[in-house]
């Protein structure tokens, strides 16, 4: 049973909502739209690659970056955070800063742990977005 199968099962199983699409590469791509606490939107993703033996796990949109005077500083967070967080690697592209992991799964996808993997960047995310709007702010 392919990787994405696996996940999408899980989902099923658990009750879980996420969005499912196929690109043209041949992956498939989960998604799902998260409130932090303050209410700021993000997209939680999770995508196999077409061999099922890469996992590519998302958080889009953890701070959006409009004024081009704050990028210095937020590389600079950014660069500390991918310090501080062991798993969790973040990175700004087109003004939007996101969140990702990536790994090889060996073997059989194990998928709960892929989806407690998922909620670590959401996690992550939550932790990190006031600190983005400090420097934002500022």
């Amino acid at each position: 049973m392919s990787s994405a199968v696996k996940f999408r099962n899980f989902l099923s199983r658990e009750k879980i909502q996420m969005e499912e699409k196929q690109n043209q590469d041949g992956s498939t791509f989960f998604r799902a739209e998260q409130k932090l606490k303050d209410g700021w939107k993000v997209i939680i993703g999770c995508a196999f690659n077409e061999r099922g033996d890469i996992a590519d796990l998302f958080c889009f949109n953890v701070a959006e970056i409009k004024n081009p005077e704050k990028k210095t500083a937020i590389y600079e967070l950014i660069n500390q955070f991918n310090t501080d967080y062991r798993y969790s690697k973040f990175y700004e592209e087109d003004g939007i800063v996101s969140i990702r992991y990536s790994y090889l799964v060996e073997g059989e996808l194990n998928a709960d742990v892929a989806f407690r993997k998922l909620i670590m960047l959401l996690e992550t995310a939550e932790e990190s977005y006031p600190k983005f709007m400090e420097v934002i702010w500022s």
